[in-house]
C-alpha cells in the first residue's frame, strides 16, 4: 500500500511538471492584432488563465477581467476598440458605453479623455449615473452619485466622504481604469493587458490623415442584433439596392450580378477584396450615377472600409462595428473624400443625413433580427455556425444558407473565418438560444430611434429639442391667433393697436420658423413658403391699415392676419409632429420597402 501511494504521488508530480501536447490542450490565440491586420495565431499554449484582480492601483491602468472562473484569450481583448465619436462625449458629464459585455464610462477632464469600468467599487453602482465634480485642487473628478466617492482618471479613489479622518484611502478602493486614446475623431479603449497598449497600433483609415481629405456625416446607432450579424450585413454590397429601396442608396431595379473577388484573407477574421457596384448621383458632390469599382477591406475587429473613385476624386465609406453584448452591437459610420472639400455640411445637412441613415438601418432591422434568431434556433453557438450545415439533420431539420452567387463571396469568406475563430470571442455570458418561430420584437422597440440613436447624438438631440419648442410655439400661436381673429371679426371697430399687435405677432411667428434650420428644403418638414405666410399677411394688413385705417378693408385685413397665422401654425404643428416622430419612431422605412 505504501509503494502504491509513493507511485501515485510520483505520477501526479510528473503530470504537473510535464506540459501537455498542443493537440491535447485547449486551442487558443496568443498574438494580438497588430499592424492593421488580424494576426491571431493558433498557439500551443492554453487559453489565458484568469486575469489579475480588477481593483485599480494608483496611477496605473489595469486590464479588464472576466467573471470568476471564466477564461478568455488575451488576443481578442488586447486590441483597441472604437467606442464612440469623441464629439459625442459630453464635456460636462460622463457617458456609458459597453464592449464585449464590459461596462465602461467615458468622460473628459483636464488631461483629456478618460475611461473607467462603469462600476463603483463601493456598492457596484454605475459611475455613468454620476457627475463630474471639481475638487479642492481644481481638478475634475468622476463622482459616484450614490455615496459621493470620487475617482481620478487612473482609477484612484481621491475622496471617500464616509471614511473616518484617520483612515487612509487604500488602493483597494479604486476603480478599474482602461487605456483610452483619441484618433481621427474616434474614442478607442484597450480592454486587455494594459502593458501591451502602447505596442498595439490602432486600426486607422490613412486617408483621414491625408492632406486634402475631409470626413463628415458621422453617425452612430445601437442595434438589437449581434456583432457577427452586423458585420455580415455591412460586408454585403448586393443587398443595398433591394433592402434600401427608396433611399439615396437603393433602387431595387438596380439589383444585378455583382463581380466580387477576395484577394487576401487576414486571419482570423478579415479580408481585402474588390467589387463593382452602382452609385447614385449626388448633386451636392457633383457626380452623376455611375458604376464604381470598390476596394473593400475588413480589418478585425472593428474597421470596414469601402474605397472608390468617381470622376471628381476619391472617396471612402467607413464602418466601425462594435461588439456590445450578445445580441447587441453598435455601428459608427463615416464618409470621407478628397474633392468638393469646400462643401462642408451645415447642421441642417447633418440632421437630414442622420434621419436618412435612420431609415437605412430601420430597413435592415426586422429581417436581420429574424435571421439571427433562426440561426441560433438551428445551433445556439452565439455566432451562426449553422450557416453551412451540409444536411438538414445536422441542424435539427432546419435549412442552412444557400449562396450560389459571386456577390456572396465576402459573406462566405467572413463566415468561414468566423467558424474558426468565433468560439474564442471573449463574451462573458453564454450564447442566446434563438426561437425561429418566436413572436418578433415589437416594432416600437425594434425601431426605437430615440434609444438607439437620438438621445446619444448631440446633433439630433438638439434638433429634437428645437422641434419640440417649435411645436409648443405653434400650438400657442394657433390658439391665441384664433381667439384674436374671432375678436376682430365680431368687433365693429377694432382698436388699431390690437390690429397692429396681431400683425406684429404674425411677423414674429414667421421669423421664428424661418430662422430655425429645421425649416426649409434640406430637412423638408416645413417649407419656407408656408412659414412665410403669416409674415406676408402681416405686411399686407399693415399696408391696408396705413392706407385706410377705418374702412371695411382694414377690418377684414385685421381679422385675416391672425386667421392666416392660426392656419399656418396648425399646419406647422402637424408637420413638426411628423418631424418629431422621425427622431423617435416611424414606419417610413417599411413604406419605402413596399413602395
Amino acid at each position: 500500500q505504501r509503494l502504491w501511494l509513493v507511485m501515485h504521488y510520483y505520477l501526479v508530480l510528473v503530470a504537473g511538471l510535464v506540459p501537455l501536447t498542443p493537440n491535447s490542450r485547449t486551442r487558443g490565440f496568443s498574438a494580438p492584432l497588430r499592424g492593421g491586420r488580424a494576426t491571431l495565431a493558433v498557439s500551443p499554449s492554453p487559453v489565458s488563465s484568469r486575469l489579475p484582480s480588477e481593483r485599480a492601483q494608483p496611477g496605473k491602468r489595469r486590464e479588464a477581467e472576466p467573471p470568476e472562473g471564466k477564461l478568455v484569450p488575451d488576443s481578442w481583448l488586447d486590441n483597441w476598440y472604437p467606442v464612440m465619436f469623441t464629439a459625442d462625449v459630453p464635456a460636462d458629464s460622463p457617458v456609458a458605453a459597453q464592449v464585449f459585455e464590459r461596462p465602461l464610462v467615458l468622460y473628459k477632464d483636464e488631461e483629456g479623455l478618460q475611461c473607467l469600468a462603469d462600476t463603483c467599487p463601493h456598492r457596484l453602482a454605475p459611475l455613468s449615473e454620476g457627475r463630474l465634480a471639481v475638487d479642492a485642487s481644481g481638478t475634475t473628478r468622476l463622482e459616484c452619485s450614490y455615496h459621493g466617492w470620487q475617482f481620478a482618471g487612473c482609477g484612484k479613489c481621491t475622496k471617500l466622504p464616509q471614511l473616518e479622518g484617520t483612515k487612509p484611502i487604500l488602493p483597494l478602493y479604486g476603480a478599474s481604469a482602461y487605456p483610452v486614446r483619441e484618433a481621427q475623431g474616434v474614442a478607442y479603449v484597450f480592454l486587455g493587458n494594459a502593458s501591451l497598449a502602447e505596442s498595439v497600433p490602432l486600426a486607422l483609415a490613412p486617408e483621414l490623415d491625408a492632406e486634402g481629405w475631409i470626413y463628415e456625416q458621422d453617425y452612430m446607432r445601437d442595434l438589437p442584433y449581434d456583432y457577427t450579424t452586423l458585420v455580415e450585413n455591412i460586408i454585403d454590397p448586393s443587398h443595398v439596392p433591394v433592402s434600401h429601396h427608396g433611399t439615396v442608396q437603393g433602387d431595387r431595379n438596380l439589383a444585378q450580378p455583382i463581380a466580387t473577388s477576395v484577394s487576401e484573407r487576414m486571419p482570423p477574421i478579415g479580408f481585402q477584396g474588390k467589387t463593382e457596384v452602382p452609385l447614385h448621383a449626388s448633386s451636392r458632390l457633383s457626380f452623376a450615377q455611375t458604376k464604381a469599382v470598390q476596394t473593400v477591406t475588413f480589418t478585425a475587429p472593428s474597421l470596414l472600409a469601402y474605397r472608390f473613385s468617381v470622376p471628381a476624386g476619391d472617396a471612402s465609406a467607413l464602418f466601425y462595428p462594435i461588439p456590445v453584448a450578445r445580441g447587441r452591437s453598435r455601428i459608427l459610420v463615416r464618409r470621407a473624400r478628397n474633392f468638393r472639400t469646400e462643401r462642408v455640411m451645415r447642421t441642417a445637412d447633418l440632421v437630414a443625413k442622420h434621419l436618412e441613415n435612420n431609415i437605412v438601418f430601420d430597413q435592415d432591422m426586422a429581417f436581420l433580427c429574424g435571421q439571427e434568431a433562426r440561426l441560433q434556433a438551428l445551433r445556439a453557438d452565439g455566432w451562426g455556425g449553422a450557416w453551412r450545415a451540409k444536411r438538414d439533420s445536422e441542424v435539427g431539420g432546419g435549412r442552412s444558407y444557400v449562396m450560389p452567387a459571386e456577390a456572396d463571396r465576402f459573406v462566405i469568406s467572413f463566415r468561414k473565418q468566423l467558424d474558426a475563430a468565433a468560439a474564442a470571442l471573449p463574451w462573458r455570458s453564454p450564447p442566446l438560444a434563438g426561437e425561429a418561430h418566436a413572436p418578433p420584437m415589437p416594432r416600437t422597440v425594434l425601431l426605437d430611434r430615440y434609444e438607439q440613436h437620438t438621445k446619444k447624438c448631440p446633433t439630433c438631440m438638439a434638433a429634437l429639442k428645437l422641434t419640440e419648442r417649435l411645436i409648443g410655439v405653434s400650438a400657442s400661436t394657433s390658439q391665441v391667433s384664433l381667439m384674436a381673429a374671432l375678436v376682430l371679426a365680431v368687433t365693429p371697430a377694432p382698436p388699431l393697436a390690437l390690429s397692429l399687435a396681431c400683425a406684429a405677432a404674425a411677423a414674429a411667428y414667421s421669423a421664428v420658423l424661418l430662422r430655425a434650420y429645421l425649416v426649409g428644403p434640406i430637412i423638408g418638414a416645413l417649407s419656407n413658403r408656408v412659414a412665410a405666410v403669416p409674415l406676408a399677411a402681416s405686411a399686407a394688413s399693415a399696408a391696408i391699415l396705413a392706407l385706410a385705417p377705418g374702412g371695411r378693408a382694414a377690418r377684414v385685413a385685421a381679422a385675416a392676419t391672425p386667421l392666416a397665422t392660426a392656419l399656418c401654425a396648425l399646419y406647422a404643428r402637424r408637420a413638426l409632429d411628423g418631424l418629431r416622430a422621425r427622431f423617435i419612431y416611424t414606419e417610413e422605412a417599411k413604406a419605402l420597402q413596399i413602395s
